[in-house]
Formats: structure tokens, C-alpha cells, sequence
């Protein structure tokens, strides 16, 4: 028996489409991964590199899961006691937000990116349809973020890059283009900010569904239903993930909620307890540093949000 090692493109039902030499195959997992006890909702994501056994007298199968470099992963929908391992072993993630229509929301994004934050993950913010920014059509984000720029400049300063682009009409897709070439990238975000849309314009040949945006809701509708690692012509991959309405995290220790959170290590040193949770304890660095403006109050809603979550 042979043995050989691929990387994970698809999951489909207990088989996957797995890349292995340049050659895509489906290979089915054996029997021993599913009776394994985990704290994954699934024994396999996209992008796991995995070990196959090759047989020409047996059925090809998946045998192991290689261990992960790094994940995106969530608390599954509905239940939180599994997690949902959204992706693993990428280079960057690519946080998609439209500035309207649907609104850019912050709380999703922070939860995202304390995400990325848990694993080490590069990210860079997308903010989508600047077109209809510049004609006025949509409702504007909420203040402060009341464009592009002051998206921009707010989370450039805690050290996350942006960039503003428009699936329409083409700008800054040269940029991302750029940005994804010979790098694993999972591109995520909430439904109906125009992720395919933008791997269709960087990618014209995918033709990946996209849909219109809800009039009653003002949301989008899912059009990715599951998520694919996709190979780019100008070199690398990424991975299509369907669109997320809400981001918890899996067992997450209040303590180490902020840690995820960059602007916040240097503002502890002022508490003058060292359990403190920053909530409600006197004499707290952090709430310090919010009443003097040097933590924003979007962040610190995140932040409370967040630590209700936590266990």
C-alpha cells in the first residue's frame, strides 16, 4: 500500500474533493476518523492537508488528518458545543464588508477579527461597494464610520490593513488581485457583501453565484452554501466560505478575550487588579483608557459583548 499526501478542496457528504499532485480526485474517509471523539463538529475542513492510503486492490481513502498550522473556526449554529472548523492552514483572511447595502457592521467584524486574532492570522479588511458610496445610494454606516476613509483610517490605526473596491465597477481589483496571488486565502464575511462577486471579477472565469440583495431585510441572501478551495490562474488558492450572520467562538476564556483585541494589551497595565475583567472593577486601565479616548467605543461594546460569550 501507497500513501500520499493532498490537500483538502471540498467536503461532500463523507467523501472529499481532495487535491493530490495536481490531480483532483474524491476520496471518502475512513470509517476510524468519524468514531474518533473531537471537539469538531467535522473530522476534516477544507484546506487540511491529510494522508491517503492508495491501493490498488482497496479503495483509495483519507486515513489522517495532518496536524493544522492554524483554523478560522466558530462556536457550530444553534448548539456552540462543537466547533465548526470554518477553514485550516491559510496564509491571510479577507474580512468582506459592504459599506452599504448591507451596512458595514462593526461588532461582526471585531468578532472576525478576534477570531484571526485566537490563531495568528494576517487579516485584511475588504470594504465592498464603493460605488455606492460615491453615487449615495444605501444607508450610510452608523457614526463614526460614516465612509470608507473613516473605516479606513479607524482600523488601519489598530493594524489592520483596508482596502475600499467595487466588484461593479472594478476599482481596486487589481489591488486585491495582488494581494491574493501565491497565498492560501479564505475570503469571509457577512451574506450579501458581494464576496463571490469580487472573486468573479478578480477570477472572471469562476462564475460563482451571486444574488441580489433582500428589499425587506436589506441582507443578503446565501448564494456560497458551502465552502471550496478554489486555485487562482495567477497562483495561489482561496477559499469561498457561505456568508456569516453571527461569529462565536468555541470555549473561549474570558481571560484571554483581551488578548484578541491589539489596542487593549498596553491599557491593562493600569488595572489595579490582576483578575481584572474590565467590566466593572474600579481602577481599570482599560475603562481608563475608554473614558480618555484612547479605546474606541465601538470596540469596548465588542469587547462586552463578547465577554457575556465567554466561559
Amino acid at each position: 500500500m501507497k500513501e500520499a499526501i493532498g490537500r483538502v478542496l471540498r467536503i461532500d457528504a463523507k467523501q472529499c474533493v481532495v487535491d493530490l499532485d495536481g490531480k483532483t480526485l474524491a476520496v471518502p474517509l475512513a470509517g476510524k476518523l468519524f468514531k474518533k471523539k473531537s471537539r469538531s463538529k467535522r473530522p476534516v475542513a477544507v484546506g487540511d492537508l491529510v494522508r491517503i492510503s492508495v491501493d490498488p486492490d482497496e479503495e483509495t481513502r483519507i486515513e489522517e488528518v495532518l496536524p493544522r498550522k492554524n483554523r478560522l473556526a466558530r462556536a457550530s449554529a444553534g448548539e456552540g458545543k462543537r466547533e465548526q472548523v470554518l477553514v485550516a492552514n491559510i496564509d491571510q483572511c479577507l474580512l468582506v464588508s459592504s459599506l452599504r447595502l448591507p451596512p458595514f457592521r462593526p461588532r461582526l467584524v471585531d468578532r472576525i477579527l478576534t477570531g484571526c486574532e485566537r490563531e495568528g492570522i494576517p487579516t485584511i479588511l475588504l470594504l465592498n461597494k464603493l460605488d455606492l458610496e460615491q453615487r449615495g445610494e444605501g444607508s450610510p454606516a452608523k457614526a463614526p464610520f460614516e465612509n470608507a476613509a473613516s473605516i479606513q483610517a479607524f482600523y488601519e490605526a489598530l493594524g489592520y490593513p483596508c482596502l475600499a473596491l467595487s466588484a461593479l465597477t472594478g476599482e481596486g481589483i487589481e489591488a486585491l488581485r495582488s494581494l491574493l496571488q501565491n497565498k492560501v486565502s479564505v475570503i469571509t464575511g457577512l451574506s450579501g457583501v458581494g464576496k463571490s462577486s469580487l472573486l468573479n471579477a478578480v477570477e472572471p472565469g469562476l462564475a460563482l453565484l451571486t444574488s441580489k440583495i433582500s428589499d425587506k431585510h436589506r441582507e443578503g441572501r446565501h448564494t456560497t452554501t458551502s465552502s471550496s478551495l478554489i486555485p487562482l490562474s495567477f497562483g495561489g488558492h482561496v477559499v469561498d466560505t457561505p456568508g456569516i450572520r453571527n461569529f462565536a467562538h468555541f470555549r473561549l476564556d474570558p481571560r484571554e478575550l483581551v488578548e484578541l483585541f491589539p489596542e487593549f494589551h498596553r491599557e491593562r497595565q493600569g488595572c489595579a487588579f490582576e483578575n481584572c475583567s474590565h467590566s466593572h472593577e474600579p481602577k481599570c486601565g482599560i475603562k481608563d483608557a475608554l473614558n480618555e479616548g484612547r479605546i474606541a467605543p465601538s470596540r469596548y461594546a465588542s469587547f462586552l459583548e463578547l465577554l457575556k460569550e465567554a466561559k
